[in-house]
């Protein structure tokens, strides 16, 4: 099977592009093949117009510039390797990262479990409103995402800043419709490629990067200008793309759209998953007392998350360190002085500050016999106006 890794850049960032090539000559599994695509347009010169640190790397390990009429803007990074390598795995990614050394291993794991969906290492999870889709913005990425990685789903939008993998063969003929494409989508290559997905029925999988891919310096500079040289208007694309759904397959839009979670219901469903994680991890304590650690903003705000999944009736009391400039109780729990507590009997923490005083609060506690309780607060807690 072989692995092509594909991508295309444009002028203002080109002199930066030699640095996401150097990055797939790291990874842990090669590409067989890496391929540039750029446009005669923009590169009237072609090899003239390019710096020198890109022209030494074309022919060295696999990779290749390749020179295409015309001005597909992003969509080039697939259109052209899609039809190409039509029995390979295409990986197509973006042009302002160092990749981590896993990228290209991250994404043939999920391929290799879900050989029929396509897989991204970075997705938003599509959400309904009342009348309609909500707005893109409203979209939770895949930082939010846990509880739905390594799912195939229908309601999830593969995003090509972390690498996309396509399966051999998945690419129809009229994906690459280029009056379409410039007519609906000429901007947004990734809400093209889910609409042609919501048409063939393919899935895609979240799959949690293993290794920090790293933003390149200027080129987020480079995004504001591409956003005037290109446009932006994401919901507006939406909106077309959807309505020409409905126009050629009213039944698969709208099982499709049926099948959408409203904003309520994906809230609903991430404070359950959050309440059976956080409840698997109090178990862990099994019998010792639980405390939770600060009376401030902060503790008083994780209190009220706590308390809202029903969890904080495991909490025994509330430690501080100077009880005197703290409320007597917080959420009905006792505020106690950590002094009070016994050295050498073993309990569990759960830290309610910020990151600039844990540090501070561990070296306290290192006295005693506690261990801490690890609870991913800071997610749950941007579902709450509290």
């Amino acid at each position: 099977m072989r692995i092509i890794v594909s991508l295309t850049s444009y002028p203002p960032r080109i002199n930066s592009v030699h640095k996401v090539i150097e990055s797939l000559y790291r990874q842990t599994v090669p590409a067989d093949e890496i391929v540039l695509y750029l446009s005669l347009d923009e590169f009237p010169e072609t090899k003239k117009d390019l710096p020198e640190t890109l022209r030494s790397l074309d022919g060295r390990g696999g990779f290749r510039i390749a020179w295409v009429p015309g001005n597909l803007k992003s969509h080039k990074k697939y259109y052209y390797a899609l039809q190409e390598y039509r029995d390979a795995v295409v990986i197509t990614i973006d042009d302002d990262k160092r990749y981590a050394e896993t990228m290209i291993e991250d994404l043939l794991r999920s391929h290799e479990r879900f050989p029929d969906a396509v897989s991204a290492r970075t997705a938003r999870i599509m959400l309904k409103g009342p009348e309609g889709m909500e707005p893109y913005g409203r979209w939770e990425n895949g930082k939010y995402l846990e509880e739905y990685r390594d799912v195939p789903r229908m309601d999830l939008c593969a995003i090509g800043v972390g690498g996309i993998c396509y399966p051999p063969f998945s690419a129809k003929e009229e994906w690459f419709r280029e009056e379409i494409i410039k007519w609906k989508a000429g901007e947004h290559d990734d809400l093209w490629l889910k609409y042609n997905e919501i048409v063939s029925n393919i899935p895609v999988v979240y799959t949690k990067p293993s290794g920090e891919d790293i933003t390149i310096e200027n080129t987020q500079i480079c995004s504001l200008a591409a956003n005037n040289l290109y446009g932006s208007g994401n919901d507006e694309c939406i909106r077309r793309l959807l309505a020409l759904l409905r126009g050629q397959d009213a039944g698969c839009y709208q099982k499709w759209f049926r099948s959408l979670m409203t904003w309520e219901a994906y809230l609903t469903a991430k404070k359950k998953y959050y309440a059976e994680a956080f409840r698997r991890v109090f178990d862990q304590a099994g019998n010792m007392p639980v405390y939770f650690y600060g009376a401030g903003i902060i503790a008083h705000r994780l209190s009220m998350v706590l308390a809202d999944l029903g969890l904080l009736q495991r909490i025994t009391a509330v430690i501080v360190s100077d009880q005197a400039k703290n409320p007597a109780s917080l959420q009905g729990l006792p505020v106690r002085a950590l002094s009070e507590l016994e050295a050498d009997r073993q309990f569990a923490v759960i830290l309610g500050v910020n990151e600039a005083h844990k540090k501070e609060i561990r070296k306290r506690l290192a006295a005693y016999a506690c261990q801490e309780m690890e609870l991913d607060m800071r997610i749950i807690a941007r579902y709450y106006q509290c």
